[in-house]
């Protein structure tokens, strides 16, 4: 008997839904973005996913056609409260020591993304790289697009 109520569980858990065709997207309350192609790395095969946490809200942010490099409409974690940003103006992003980088991004706005894509979202990652310093003054190299070290 349990057999027979697992299966329709187990069915209902998985799903044939491709994210990249939707992509971006916000969905509770993460931003969903594809990058099967790229001028400059990660390039991936699949979706990737950031939760925007309690200070930021998911957004869906069109692109800057005349870049060659911030041309895509993406979803990202804008920071509630932010205003519009001049990233040429603004100061570097900070990498508060979670696998985050925080700033003013390419695109606009002030938003939280994982230091793992912070190329495709600002000029500016040192505090990602570990060539600069962290909200905090040390290296942070953290990779993870849950925020996790």
């Amino acid at each position: 008997m349990n057999r027979v109520l697992l299966l329709p569980l187990l069915l209902l858990a998985c799903s044939d839904r491709d994210l990249c065709t939707e992509a971006p997207l916000c969905e509770d309350g993460r931003a969903i973005n594809c990058e099967p192609s790229c001028l400059v790395g990660p390039c991936s095969t699949g979706p990737s996913s950031v939760a925007c946490g309690e200070q930021a809200a998911c957004t869906i942010v069109p692109g800057d056609l005349a870049s060659p490099r911030f041309f895509r409409s993406r979803a990202l974690c804008v920071e509630e409260g932010a205003a519009s940003c001049d990233p040429a103006t603004a100061g570097p992003p900070v990498c508060p020591g979670n696998g985050l980088i925080v700033g003013c991004s390419e695109y606009k706005r002030v938003i939280r993304a994982p230091c793992a894509q912070a190329v495709l979202y600002f000029t500016n990652i040192a505090c990602c790289s570990g060539t600069g310093p962290v909200d905090g003054g040390t290296p942070d190299g953290g990779t993870s697009s849950d925020g996790g070290p």
